[in-house]
């Protein structure tokens, strides 16, 4: 069903600041000791200009520091769900989505900064500067002045204006054009510069990030090209904000490298670290603690490694960052980095919020599994891969039953999009259809290999979305072999067709299923001699036995397991063609809980052909 392209600017409408945030990162502060001195006049050197600016930047984030109210409560001791070196973070909820407003003093402030660095920007053109003016124009909400900023650019540096400006588009949610600028930066900035922001440092473990470092320059493009490209929140809408996130991210950690930081420390690791895997802070509060030792061990009261207690010279002020109450974690799974059409189905939807970085794609915040049955099937040279899909909401009366969410029981009557998407392993362009019903089936035709699938639904109107994502294989039949498509489930009640044609509009849109219901199931073979003999059976198994491809290892668990089995006898066709074949299914009383449907096909003098179905009974 053919769909257009619906961009995200068109969803998107800036969310209210106090309802940006949710997680806390806290350090030790100091309080700064004044306002901001005004910068000397341009008879000065390029030197003192510049040591100046820092000073007025510095007296500012301290003089912020200062009028940051103090939250009453705030984290115990021990408290910290993750520490990296002095920062201590806690996964936050929707409770944790106030923070105080900026005081006027400070806007105030903020705005003799921007003064004064504009001044010594005239006189003096330093890449440190411009990065200031763009950051805290950004922060001021003017991305418009910041992106102009970074386009007149006026230093050597031009890959580091393209970066800036990258990052005011971002934040002013234009992804397209902040992906362009990002890569304008990574054709022009120097060989080892574009390593370090091809290499997902912090987002990933050490291990997985080893093959990316150790890759050649055209080795590493490609793995950059495939895992951002997979880490998309949502591929149904244009751009990639995940990826431009992680490069604004970048661009504020360098801004920060040698300027003073909101939260009160010196520049260094952990900071960086904190800021890549978790995101910038969209607001900042304070909290006391007077035993100095508020989370647990640092360093003279600080929030890391070290000795426990605190220097009783210490400030007992610690700065909260928060962040988006619906972060959560999109990237790929790093252990499907070497080959991820392996990845499994409802394996992968999006992390917890316990996740080693964070993510809140703010066109659709709340995105959830989306209930899916994907199935694969031959056609002459081609794949045709089916997709059936239905969104839903968790029913109040069931752990493993839903309701859909669109109608009286979901309560969504708004538009919708969907699609279907298949991105290649091997780098080549994606490929997708696209459509508009709620409820219903895509389908696709794609040439043999290997893919991870992804079926996504979006509400419009209420900012919200459903995906599904898992690995997708299939090899080219060669002459004389024989093989088996997906067996796929149809809804209950659906007339037993007879061709896949008849089949496609009844099928499941999901694995749930009621003990004792009766349904049909659909397979096609391929390859069968004329009129061949085929021994069917068709059973459940509880649980989900572990199949990685070698029918032989699926057969001796399916021998080990208790399983529920029929069988009968099928012939090859009259004429050589894809065999199609449907049962009528009833579902035995079976207990709650996960089992899988299974098929075998036992035939003469070859090697069994396997396929099964999880299944989720309730």
């Amino acid at each position: 069903m053919p769909g257009t392209i619906l961009t995200r600017r068109y969803l998107f409408d800036r969310l209210p600041g106090a309802a940006a945030c949710s997680a806390l990162v806290t350090a030790t502060s100091i309080v700064g000791s004044g306002l901001i001195s005004p910068v000397a006049s341009a008879a000065q050197s390029p030197e003192d200009v510049l040591s100046e600016l820092k000073t007025a930047q510095m007296e500012f984030e301290q003089f912020r520091e200062s009028k940051t109210p103090i939250l009453r409560g705030g984290p115990v001791e021990g408290s910290c769900d993750e520490r990296i070196g002095r920062m201590c973070i806690w996964f936050g909820g929707e409770d944790e989505a106030d923070y105080p407003a900026e005081l006027r003093e400070v806007t105030r402030a903020r705005e003799e900064l921007v003064r004064d660095l504009t001044s010594g920007f005239e006189v003096t053109p330093h890449r440190w500067t411009l990065g200031q003016l763009v950051h805290y124009a950004v922060e001021s909400e003017n991305e418009a002045r910041a992106a102009g900023l970074a386009a007149a650019c006026g230093i050597e540096e031009t890959w580091w204006c393209h970066a800036l400006r990258g990052y005011a588009l971002h934040v002013d949610n234009e992804y397209l054009e902040a992906e362009a600028a990002f890569r304008e930066a990574l054709d022009a900035m120097p060989e080892a510069e574009r390593r370090l922001w091809l290499t997902p440092r912090y987002v990933v473990s050490n291990d997985a990030r080893k093959p990316f470092e150790d890759a050649s320059t055209e080795e590493l493009a490609t793995r950059f090209e495939l895992y951002w490209r997979l880490s998309d929140p949502l591929f149904i809408y244009d751009g990639n904000d995940r990826l431009t996130d992680h490069f604004a991210r970048w661009v504020v950690a360098m801004n920060r490298r040698e300027a003073w930081d909101p939260i009160g420390l010196e520049w260094s690791e952990d900071l960086e670290e904190t800021l890549i895997r978790y995101g910038r802070n969209t607001g900042y509060g304070r909290t006391h603690d007077p035993t100095g030792v508020v989370g647990g061990p640092g360093g003279n009261g600080g929030f890391g490694r070290g000795s426990f207690g605190r220097s009783p010279m210490n400030d007992t002020r610690r700065m909260l960052g928060f962040h988006h109450p619906q972060s959560r974690g999109y990237l790929f799974p790093e252990q499907f980095l070497g080959s991820p059409s392996d990845i499994p189905p409802e394996s992968w939807i999006t992390a917890p919020r316990e996740a080693r970085t964070w993510h809140a794609p703010l066109y659709a915040p709340e995105v959830r599994g989306l209930e899916t049955q994907i199935g694969r099937f031959r056609r002459d040279y081609q794949m045709l891969v089916v997709g059936a899909y239905r969104p839903t909401f968790p029913a109040p009366t069931s752990e493993l039953g839903a309701v859909p969410a669109w109608g009286p029981e979901g309560g969504l009557d708004g538009p919708t999009a969907a699609g279907l998407f298949m991105i290649p392993e091997d780098g080549r362009d994606p490929l997708f259809v696209r459509g508009r019903d709620a409820e219903g089936v895509l389908t696709i035709r794609v040439r043999p290999g290997r893919y991870v699938s992804g079926l996504e639904v979006a509400d419009l109107t209420g900012r919200q979305a459903w995906r599904a994502r898992q690995g997708v294989v299939q090899e080219p039949l060669l002459e004389g072999m024989v093989d088996v498509s997906d067996l796929m489930i149809l809804n209950s009640g659906a007339p037993l067709p007879e061709t896949l044609d008849e089949a496609l509009p009844h099928i499941r849109p999901g694995i749930r299923l009621q003990a004792g219901e009766r349904f049909p199931v659909i397979w096609e073979m391929y390859g069968l001699r004329l009129q061949e003999p085929v021994q069917v059976t068709l059973g459940f198994t509880e649980g989900r036995p572990e199949y990685q491809g070698d029918p032989e290892d699926f057969i001796e668990e399916l021998e080990a397991s208790e399983t529920i089995d029929v069988t009968f006898e099928d012939r090859g066709p009259n004429v050589v063609q894809a065999v199609f074949r449907s049962v009528d299914l009833g579902l035995p009383d079976l207990e709650p809980g996960e089992y899988t449907l299974h098929l075998r096909l036992d035939l003469a003098g070859r090697t069994p052909l396997i396929t099964s179905r999880p299944i989720l009974v309730y």
